[in-house]
Order: C-alpha cells, then sequence, then structure tokens
C-alpha cells in the first residue's frame, strides 16, 4: 500500500462534521510506515465542490466521478476499513496534496 493509492474506505461512525460513509480516499502516509503499522493515514474524497484552496483540492482519479479531496478531514484509520483499491493518484496531484497538507497543517 503506497503513498497516492485510493481505495473505497469505510469511515463510519463518524460525528459530523466528520465525513462519514464508505467513500473514497487518497492514502497520505508513507509506505514504509504502511508496511509496519496497523493503521494508514487517508484524505477522504467529497463530490461537493468547488475547490477551495488549500481545503478542498479537485482530483481527477480514472473511474471516479468528479470528485474533491477534503484535507480538513485527514484522518488515521486502521487497515481493515480498506475496501477495493480504485487507483493511484498523479504524481503532480500528490504534489498539490503535500503542498496543502503543509499549509493545513504547518504554523
Amino acid at each position: 500500500m503506497t503513498r497516492g493509492s485510493v481505495y473505497w474506505i469505510n469511515l463510519e461512525p463518524a460525528t459530523p462534521p466528520e465525513l462519514g460513509t464508505v467513500r473514497p480516499a487518497i492514502v497520505v502516509s508513507s509506505a514504509a510506515y504502511n508496511e509496519r503499522l496497523e493503521s494508514i493515514v487517508v484524505l477522504p474524497l467529497s463530490s461537493r465542490a468547488p475547490e477551495i484552496w488549500p481545503l478542498r483540492l479537485r482530483v481527477a482519479i480514472p473511474g471516479l466521478k468528479a470528485s474533491f479531496a477534503v484535507i480538513p478531514g485527514i484522518r488515521q484509520v486502521s487497515k481493515p476499513r480498506l475496501h477495493e483499491l480504485i487507483g493511484q493518484a498523479p504524481p503532480a496531484l500528490m504534489t498539490r496534496v503535500s503542498e496543502a497538507l503543509a499549509l493545513y497543517l504547518g504554523d
């Protein structure tokens, strides 16, 4: 499981404003940690528009309708929550995700 992998993932139970249900999510934790730990860190995807830099990024993933990565929705989840692998986010998108995360999580 590598950084940038996109999976269907079960995010229930969730309490608003957390995103719940089974939805796509991008893995943002590194492959080295993903191999060793029982959990991963993901960014949930939403179909709710528009892009709002750096909080909501438009993503184009083959096999998915227009989606947006929800940066404030970043969360750690256990691996058993993962369902089907959808695909891989392109490198240019992961660069934008890294930039948005740095802005959101930085001082």
